[in-house]
């Protein structure tokens, strides 16, 4: 269970990330794709291609079944509200993990 000052202060930096434009332009997006199922539906997709593209061994690369992931996904990302959310979803995600990661380093968490 958190302290009450740590949940202040786990709240303050919550409160500053809703703040800044990285959060306004993400939320705005993820609204206007809410509000589109189709768009919804080719992001999910993506997102999945993304997903399969990581899991393959970087010795594996060289195949046509990745070079038919890698066509699909740039197909899907030509559409420009796909494009759009991608590009700001990951540039939110950046934030934050920038965030987490200044913490985590200015409290010198060392996993060995």
């Amino acid at each position: 269970m958190l302290s009450d000052a740590l949940t202040k202060a786990a709240k303050s930096v919550s409160d500053a990330i809703r703040q800044t434009d990285e959060y306004k332009d993400y939320t705005e997006q993820k609204k206007l794709v809410r509000s589109n199922p189709e768009t919804k539906k080719l992001i999910e997709r993506a997102r999945f291609i993304q997903e399969k593209l990581m899991e393959i061994p970087e010795n594996d690369r060289n195949s046509d079944y990745v070079d038919s992931l890698q066509d699909e996904y740039e197909e899907l990302t030509e559409n420009t509200s796909v494009y759009e959310y991608m590009r700001i979803e990951s540039v939110y995600v950046a934030m934050v993990q920038e965030a987490l990661g200044t913490i985590v380093e200015d409290i010198d968490i060392d996993i060995m």
